[in-house]
């Protein structure tokens, strides 16, 4: 399994066969990120920018984008030199793209989605959600929609059905405050 040091190391490592010239020309390398990247997590953004280039030997500017659907479009027309997105568009693309690494918390990779209401909320299930509205955050986001979307298909639903209602919020962030807010 690949830990987060080897990751880094390996999107250095590749970005600098990919774009020697760019490299010795001192531009930075620029990392696209996903929404899953928050703003105000900058800490945590400073200390992947700061990782990144100590590995490359080179700066590292990060560039955060609204949807998964933009920032796939920037690694695909070249604007980044590399981009951290979910399975799903890189499924999508899988022809024009290569995988670098995958995250890997304690030890294996690890992915999960979590389906939130209101504390005072009496669903306990998916189920209990039948013809309620519902948050999703990207429509290419895997756990911000697909996983739902799979749930549903295998009862025989489709969110559309499933739902009274269905919106796209582009953020985690904003699907909590939905949900917080009473809109979903």
């Amino acid at each position: 399994m690949m830990n987060r040091r080897q990751f880094l190391a390996g999107i250095g490592a590749a970005a600098a066969l990919g774009a020697p010239a760019r490299l010795r020309a001192g531009a930075a390398f620029r990392l696209g990120l996903t929404p899953v990247f928050l703003d105000n997590d900058a800490l945590v953004i400073d200390r992947l920018r700061a990782a990144l280039g100590q590995a490359m030997g080179a700066p590292v500017e990060l560039v955060q984008r609204r949807t998964y659907q933009e920032i796939t479009a920037a690694i695909l027309d070249g604007s980044v030199d590399a981009a951290w997105i979910c399975g799903y568009p890189f499924l999508q693309h899988r022809d024009a793209l290569a995988l670098l690494g995958v995250p890997v918390w304690r030890g294996r990779p690890l992915y999960q989605s979590y389906l939130i209401t209101r504390p005072d909320d009496a669903a306990r299930s998916l189920g209990d959600l039948r013809g309620r509205v519902h948050a999703f955050s990207d429509p290419d986001s895997n756990s911000g929609f697909l996983v739902t979307a799979s749930d549903l298909a295998r009862m025989g639903e489709t969110p559309e059905r499933f739902f009274s209602r269905t919106i796209f919020t582009y953020g985690h962030r904003n699907v909590v405050r939905a949900v917080a807010g009473g809109l979903a």
